[in-house]
């Protein structure tokens, strides 16, 4: 069992790989925006990912947005 009555000598990192899904209209038309995200928190205007306060939550990703959009393939 760990012991930390004398502080903490150093930190292990973990990582994680997350996906969300965002959706898109039938024109084609996608909103990729906090409000769609699934952890963006409504109550508080911060992602639950990164504690941050997103700006323009309804319209934009906020700019503190650890997520990597792919671009949208379209048929030609």
């Amino acid at each position: 069992m760990s012991n930390f009555d004398s502080g903490v000598k150093e930190y292990i990192t973990g990582y994680a790989v997350v996906e969300v899904g965002f959706p898109v209209d039938w024109r084609d038309n996608p909103d990729i925006s906090c409000k769609q995200c699934k952890f963006f928190s409504r109550s508080t205007g911060r992602c639950n990912l990164t504690q941050e306060i997103s700006e323009y939550p309804d319209k934009f990703v906020g700019s503190h947005c650890p997520l990597i959009i792919k671009e949208i393939e379209k048929d030609v």
